[in-house]
């Protein structure tokens, strides 16, 4: 368990909120991808669509500075170890090129419908190219952004051994091994069930370490 409350509280809420806000910018933004669809790939560049785009993707990004806080947070629990250094760095380290990509893919997603409302009828493209472009920005998501924050999460399980509970350290592990994997599309959920899963916990158990220190 972690030896202190403190930022618990930030990292709790800034890691569900990065879980919530990404599904909400993935269902409602309805970004095209994985099997071709021309209908999907048209309504998502209607005008009418385009607030909601931007919306979510900007509360994607504010997703985003919460997975950051979560990751600072669990970075400091780590480095209480001296001989976990070295871990520590890994998992901050790919944690932030994990964070660093998800906000460019954010960009790029809203960059979509930007470009199709400010261009107006002079920058319309066949549904077939609106397609391309937005698997090819949900693959930074999930290529890059979940590639990284993979490897972050399979360091932060090794280098959390007496820190970490032991469930919440072989979820971390599975969910890093999914996290590689998410190009696929499929195995993308365990991205955001991770996040709200290690919120959920940070929230429960720093309220729990701040009892003790009060009752002491």
């Amino acid at each position: 368990m972690l030896g202190t409350g403190k930022g618990s509280l930030l990292a709790g809420i800034g890691a569900i909120a990065f879980g919530i806000t990404s599904v909400v910018g993935l269902e409602a933004g309805g970004a095209p991808g994985g099997s071709y669809d021309a209908a999907s790939a048209t309504s998502y560049l209607a005008i009418g669509h385009f607030p909601t785009v931007v919306v979510t993707a900007y509360l994607a990004l504010v997703g985003v500075v919460g997975l950051i806080c979560a990751l600072a947070y669990l970075r400091q629990s780590i480095a209480v170890d001296p001989e976990r250094t070295l871990a520590s760095d890994i998992f901050w380290g790919a944690g932030l090129a994990s964070a660093a990509a998800f906000g460019v893919g954010w960009g790029l997603v809203s960059g979509i419908a930007l470009a199709a409302a400010e261009g107006g009828a002079g920058a319309t493209v066949p549904p077939q190219q609106t397609y391309v472009l937005s698997d090819t920005t949900l693959n930074v998501l999930f290529g890059s952004g979940g590639g990284f924050l993979g490897f972050a999460l399979i360091a932060l399980m090794l280098g959390s051994r007496g820190i970490l509970p032991s469930w919440l350290r072989w979820v971390t592990l599975a969910a890093g091994v999914l996290a590689v994997t998410a190009p696929f599309f499929f195995t993308a959920p365990a991205i955001p069930i991770w996040a709200i899963v290690i919120g959920v916990w940070s929230l429960v158990s720093g309220r729990a370490t701040r009892r003790v220190t009060v009752s002491s």
